[in-house]
């Protein structure tokens, strides 16, 4: 759907949003900054947690995100930074610590990117003990190819998804 098209979609008193589920900044900016667009009753998400930081700073609202259903903390945590540095003035060291969580996000995205659905099953069932790696409904069974030897190529980064993420929890914040 062409940013244009976005224009005359959010113009609907009917339609609030839109999910952009790829990569396409350019497009994403053509909506999320559009002048003809009333972002007050229009809505702009990401479905990528990987593009969460950039598409906030061209005026989308959130992300709705599979990592996020692994580490919730950790993508929330950078959406809260983000607004909070927004509203209060964002200083070089906010900028640093939503690098920081971008670059975090983006390495767990990987999994999710290559194996969808399939990953993040697997990596709930792994990190958190939920579910079944090799759960889910036919066509999705089975987990990853590979199994374990595919695991031990995403275990280092979701081992210390996972310790940030508990260092979140540990201070008593919902992110």
């Amino acid at each position: 759907i062409s940013p244009a098209t976005f224009e005359k979609l959010a113009a609907h008193p009917n339609i609030v949003g839109t999910k952009l589920s790829h990569g396409i900044i350019d497009d994403q900016t053509l909506i999320a900054a559009s002048p003809r667009i009333d972002h007050d009753h229009f809505y702009v998400f990401t479905g990528l947690g990987q593009n969460l930081l950039p598409v906030l700073t061209i005026g989308g609202v959130a992300a709705i995100d599979g990592l996020a259903g692994i580490f919730p903390r950790i993508v929330v945590r950078l959406f809260r930074l983000y607004n909070d540095s927004a509203a209060k003035g964002t200083t070089k060291e906010d900028i640093k610590a939503m690098r920081d969580l971008q670059f975090r996000i983006c390495e767990g995205e990987k999994l999710v990117a290559r194996w969808a659905v399939v990953g993040i099953k697997e990596a709930l069932a792994r990190m958190w003990g939920m579910g079944s790696k090799t759960g889910g409904r036919l066509p999705l069974a089975g987990g990853f190819e590979g199994g374990d030897e595919e695991w031990k190529k995403w275990e280092k980064t979701f081992q210390g998804l996972r310790e940030l993420e508990e260092q979140f929890k540990a201070e008593g914040k919902e992110g």
